[in-house]
């Protein structure tokens, strides 16, 4: 009876979905930095949809600035549009303005970057970045998105769920071998997160990217709940795993501290 009324009220909330507008959505998200550029005949089979519902959707978006059309070519990249959506999303959020000045400071101190991040389903978000004197080791800007269970940050964030949450989160999804640290199986995922949990932090070591150290801990608002991840990040030949936790990590520690407290929470 309960999966009866749970299916008819999913049924009920599709009924008031517009085809059109999702299909023009996706066809935004087919767009990555390992797929630039997409012509018609791409975005028809990222849909599957027909090469002329491809063509007006693809027009529609390009009149409206939220696609370019490329120079001598037929294929289309992002506008700039969808720049000026993401700047009015950053905007809106108090965490970003907060957090910047701490972690200004705490890039000062360290000489390492500092990057600020949310979780959207299985991805990180980046959502701020300050480079430090070893700014070579970063190439995350605003808006990258990366795997979850691959990087400090995500494991931070993930941390914010039960197991049965983490398990539902990835469901039928492969956890890809990324370096030879990388969790493989949502079991090794569940043991890594717990340690964090119990450590208070997450250390990287070549977890996502060989030679790359990351440090990450949590930052929390006043519903006591994570809402952001606080990360610092540099090569491996910077510091020692030793020196990243007896040196920076209070450093880290401190600032993502300073900046829940300002979010309203308290302990």
């Amino acid at each position: 009876m309960e999966n009866a009324l749970v299916k008819t009220e999913s049924e009920q909330s599709n009924r008031y979905m517009v085809p059109g507008l999702i299909r023009g959505l996706k066809i935004l998200q087919a767009f990555s930095s390992e797929k630039p550029f997409l012509g018609v005949s791409d975005i028809a089979r990222e849909l599957d949809v027909s090469r002329s519902t491809a063509f007006r959707l693809s027009l529609t978006l390009e009149n409206m600035g939220f696609l370019k059309r490329v120079k001598h070519s037929k294929k289309y990249c992002l506008g700039l549009k969808v720049l000026d959506l993401g700047f009015k999303l950053l905007a809106g959020m108090d965490i970003v303005d907060i957090a910047r000045p701490h972690m200004e400071e705490l890039s000062e101190n360290t000489k390492v970057c500092s990057h600020l991040a949310v979780r959207d389903g299985i991805s990180v978000v980046y959502i701020a970045r300050i480079l430090g004197k070893h700014h070579t080791v970063s190439s995350v800007g605003v808006g990258t998105r990366f795997p979850a269970y691959a990087t400090s940050t995500g494991r931070i964030l993930l941390a914010n769920l039960s197991i049965a949450e983490l398990a539902t989160l990835y469901e039928g999804i492969e956890l890809k071998k990324i370096t030879k640290n990388t969790p493989l199986t949502i079991g090794d995922l569940i043991n890594q997160i717990e340690q964090d949990k119990s450590d208070g932090y997450t250390l990287s070591w070549e977890t996502y990217e060989k030679n790359l150290a990351s440090l990450a801990v949590p930052i929390r608002d006043n519903t006591r709940e994570i809402v952001a991840s606080l990360n610092v990040s540099c090569p491996t030949t910077t510091y020692s795993r030793s020196e990243l936790l007896e040196q920076v990590l209070p450093e880290l520690m401190q600032k993502a501290a300073s900046i829940s407290t300002a979010l309203g929470y308290r302990h």
